[in-house]
This record gives structure tokens, sequence and C-alpha cells, in this order.
């Protein structure tokens, strides 16, 4: 049988993506007629664009990055939700506290990303102020934050699992992480171009429910075992840290239920990003954004 191909982008390799790979690896596309491309960013703002300009059929990135993309009058929507963000603030070995951040740099993806945002609100929940006490410098995914870390260019930095554990074992510490600042947030979602899904219905209806697929495998802890070996064959760990980033995810249901949208979560990215001046103070409804139709006739 003839398989329809797509092109999938994510920014870095990480446990964020596990039911990606596993719908990959364990054959969940190929049983839904697909041929699924995942391309590594490694920019979140290079992602947007791509996917924008329809290089990629399909991205999984933060909510914000969409909707700063629609209120620029791009066509994205999101249509699927795939996770909370599990940032873990990990720094340097000399820095013992938030105050010792004071004077430092901490490496981001992008100035404006998602999660930059978290940082700075995580930052200034324990009393630090950007600009005043400490800056931020864009350096991309979790792999470039860990080695400015290594390389000193950065005090610290919001890593994703299984890398933040690596970190810990490598003898940086863990300060926080988002958590402990919005611990209901829409983090990672998947989205496309809203012409190039009215063209694809059944091929972004035919993802959507093998991505569902694998993430029902990936939460069955009779799976474990296998989970970790398919999550070692993208992502450079030992095989014990692989089981801990597992046991941490799966109870913490890191990922979203069923890959449905947490519209409560959504509505939170808007709250932050009004506060941070990026979007008007009477914001438009979060139905401005997604379009769960796609998911709907995937999961009837």
């Amino acid at each position: 049988m003839q398989k329809d191909t797509l092109t999938v982008a994510t920014i870095s390799q990480s446990a964020n993506s596990w039911p990606l790979y596993v719908a990959q690896d364990l054959g969940f596309f190929t049983e839904k007629g697909l041929d699924v491309k995942i391309e590594i960013t490694h920019s979140s703002s290079k992602q947007l664009q791509a996917l924008i300009n329809g290089y990629y059929d399909i991205g999984h990135q933060a909510a914000d990055h969409i909707i700063r993309a629609v209120e620029s009058g791009n066509s994205l929507f999101m249509f699927m939700g795939v996770s909370t963000p599990l940032q873990s603030l990990i720094v340097r070995p000399e820095i013992e506290s938030y105050t010792d951040l004071r004077g430092k740099k901490l490496a981001v993806d992008g100035i404006s990303s998602g999660y930059a945002l978290l940082l700075r609100g995580l930052l200034a929940q324990n009393g630090l102020q950007e600009g005043k006490d400490y800056e931020l410098v864009a350096v991309g995914g979790t792999g470039e934050r860990f080695g400015a870390l290594a390389s000193s260019l950065a005090a610290g930095a919001f890593l994703d699992g299984p890398v933040d554990l690596v970190a810990e074992v490598q003898g940086y510490r863990r300060l926080g992480s988002n958590l402990d600042y919005l611990p209901s947030y829409q983090g990672t979602v998947a989205a496309a171009r809203r012409e190039w899904a009215l063209v694809h219905q059944d091929v972004l209806v035919r993802y959507i429910k093998g991505y569902i697929m694998a993430q029902d495998w990936l939460h069955d802890e009779t799976n474990k075992a296998e989970a970790i070996q398919v999550l070692r064959q993208h992502v450079d760990v030992p095989e014990d840290i692989a089981g801990q980033t597992y046991d941490r995810y799966v109870s913490w249901r890191v990922f979203n239920a069923k890959a449905g949208l947490n519209i409560e979560g959504l509505q939170q990215v808007i709250k932050v990003m009004v506060q941070t001046g990026e979007l008007a103070a009477s914001p438009p409804d979060p139905a401005k954004y997604y379009d769960l139709s796609y998911y709907y006739l995937a999961t009837m």
C-alpha cells in the first residue's frame, strides 16, 4: 500500500517527542498509511518560519509560538495538544540559590520563545528581574543550552528530560522547574497551516490517530522496557536515566491526555503573554488559535 508522506518538525531530540518516536519506530504511523519524516530544527524561530512557509507539514512547538504567528497574520492553528512543559532550571555547580544568579547569563532557545516566558516568570517569582539581575542569551535547543552551561557561556538554563537528569548526574544543580511557577500550562502543541489541513484532512486525521495510539502504548507501563529502548534510539542517554525519565513523565502525566488540547492551560499561556505585553489587555477568545475538528474526527 502506498503511504502518504508527512514532514514533522521538532526543535530538539528529547523525551518530549517520545510518543512521536514510538509512533514512527513501532509502526503506528505506518498502520495508518503514513510515512512520517521527523526533522530536528534546533531553533524554534527557524522552525516556526519554515512551518509558515510550507517547508514542514506539521510542527510540534510551544503554544505561544503559534499564538504569536497568528497575531502576525499567519494561518497556523493548533490541532492537538502534546505536553505540559517539564523544564528543569539547571545551573552550574557553583550556583546554590536564585540569589547566586544575579549578574549571570541564562541560556534559552530564543529570547521570546515559549519557555523563556516561563523562565522569566519563575525567576521573577524568586525576586529576579531580567535586565536588572540577569541576562538571557539565545543559543537553541536543549542540547545547545546544556552546551552553554558546560562551556560557562551561561550559568543556568531550562533543560528538557532526560538531559536535565544527565546534567544532575554530572554535578549540575536543579534549582526548580516551570511547574513551580505555573503547573497548568499548555506547553508543546501540534500545529499546521489551515490551507494545508483543508486539503489534507484525511492525512491529518490519520496522523492524530497514530499519535494517540502511540501515546496510549507509551502510558501502558507493561511497555516500559521497550519504551526506554525507543527513547535511547533517539536520545543518547544511559538506560537508568531513560528509566527515571519514563517514571517521571508517566507518573506526572506530562503528555496531554489522549493528545487533547488543554484549553485551561492555553488560557494561562495567553494570560502570561498579556502580562508580558505581547497580547492586548483584552485578548481574543482562545478559539482563534485552534481548530479541534480534525481531532474530533480522529477520536469519534
